[in-house]
């Protein structure tokens, strides 16, 4: 039996963490296999691992005693990355990896097979993106392609950013998002604020709001494992018709307030409209979406072999690899940590790969080029080690990503068409 070990990095990947393995352990009692996140033959103790270089987020996860965690799932240092990826992946975070990986090590070696190595982090933050990069490209060399690292991101908004330097933290991770990543499913706080402001009028959100938008998605994603012991590791690479390609976008929903979830239970039709809306999806879209591959997963505790076969709306979305977008079913009841949320009889996850990112990414190299060419703060990542050649390097691997989703698109496609017939 094959387990997951999940990595929550950084800032904002440690309070995701802490929203998740809350989930989870309301999830326990019912899951089917147990073995996937917990380790069995070591007094259930998670498998998981908080990271950061200093240790404030961490130490407000080990108050909570109602989960029980392994010491050595906490790695801390003494002095934050100052939101710089090159202090987090060069200087302060080279003296951090090892004891990374001997706690990797060991938990690995505790258990009879890792299949998936789960990240958590924020590619704005320096932590989020310098030691997450270090991580990873360590944990590639040591493990290679026989364990799947599958990523869950916080990218930066469009019009929302909590950092001056945001944009090359973003950018200078890519190379570690395109190499040593086999999926990456994107988020961005605006698109997640506008998600919960669409489906429920709630008087304030915060972070934990959104932390619980990323967590409802993974927990989907490994309860194929847990509840249904299906091979979940089939649902990325059915995504992505090739390497590089391996970008998703996800879309979570119904969200619906306890005092408002009878009026909210939607009928299988209604569910799927609304979850394939791109309104309710997580991470920035600029223009229509054009669905390279697509999955839908429906969690409810009664199955239904025939959910979604003869929906309309899924047998008219057009993708171009596959006939219809693959649908799973993940058989347990939908819960929620939040006291203000109610739990549904039904929820689901769509999952996208999408041709219009290569917007996303152009915008990204845009806005890199102008902070770039008047190399402003570029002094803060040089003097914590950044090569000259660096940053221009990341930059070309940025337009290298947008590039190939271009090709992908409904007009690039259509010229290679028209050239092809003309020869």
């Amino acid at each position: 039996m094959s387990s997951a070990i999940h990595l929550h990095i950084g800032g904002a990947g440690v309070m995701i963490g802490d929203e998740l393995w809350k989930l989870y352990q309301k999830e326990q009692e019912k899951t089917n296999v147990k073995s996937y996140i917990y380790n069995e033959n070591d007094n259930n103790h998670p498998l998981s691992m908080f990271i950061d270089l200093d240790d404030r987020m961490v130490n407000e996860i080990k108050k909570n005693k109602s989960i029980n965690y392994k010491s050595n799932s906490f790695v801390t240092g003494k002095e934050d990355a100052s939101n710089n990826y090159c202090r987090a992946h060069y200087t302060i975070g080279k003296d951090l990896v090892e004891k990374c990986l001997d706690n990797i090590r060991k938990q690995v070696e505790s258990v009879g097979r890792i299949d998936s190595f789960i990240i958590t982090s924020a590619l704005s933050g320096g932590t989020g993106s310098g030691f997450t990069s270090l991580l990873l490209h360590r944990l590639y060399v040591e493990y290679g392609e026989k364990v799947n690292r599958n990523a869950f991101l916080i990218y930066p908004s469009k019009e929302i950013s909590n950092n001056t330097v945001d944009i090359y933290n973003a950018v200078l991770a890519t190379r570690m998002t395109i190499e040593h990543c086999d999926s990456v499913v994107m988020f961005d706080n605006q698109s997640m604020y506008n998600s919960i402001d669409s489906q429920i009028g709630l008087d304030y959100v915060d972070y934990t709001h959104l932390n619980n938008l990323v967590s409802q998605i993974i927990s989907s994603y490994t309860g194929l494992r847990r509840y249904n012991n299906i091979d979940n590791s089939k649902l990325f690479p059915g995504l992505c018709p090739y390497p590089l390609v391996h970008f998703v976008i996800p879309s979570y929903g119904q969200l619906a307030s306890i005092n408002d979830q009878i009026n909210k239970q939607l009928t299988e039709k209604q569910l799927i409209q609304q979850i394939t809306k791109p309104a309710q999806r997580l991470f920035y879209s600029e223009t229509k979406p054009e669905y390279i591959c697509a999955s839908f997963v429906h969690r409810s505790q009664h199955q239904n072999n025939f959910f979604g076969q003869y929906d309309l709306t899924l047998q008219r979305m057009k993708t171009k690899y596959q006939a219809s977008p693959n649908v799973f079913q993940c058989l347990s009841e939908n819960y929620t940590v939040i006291a203000e949320l109610a739990q549904l009889k039904q929820t689901a996850i769509f999952l996208s790969n999408d041709a219009s990112l290569f917007n996303y990414f152009e915008l990204l190299g845009k806005k890199y080029d102008q902070v770039y060419a008047k190399r402003a703060f570029v002094h803060w990542f040089v003097g914590e080690g950044c090569e000259s050649g660096e940053m221009s390097e990341c930059r070309e691997n940025v337009a290298y990503l947008s590039n190939n989703y271009e090709e992908l698109t409904d007009g690039a496609l259509r010229v290679c068409q028209m050239q092809d017939d003309d020869d």
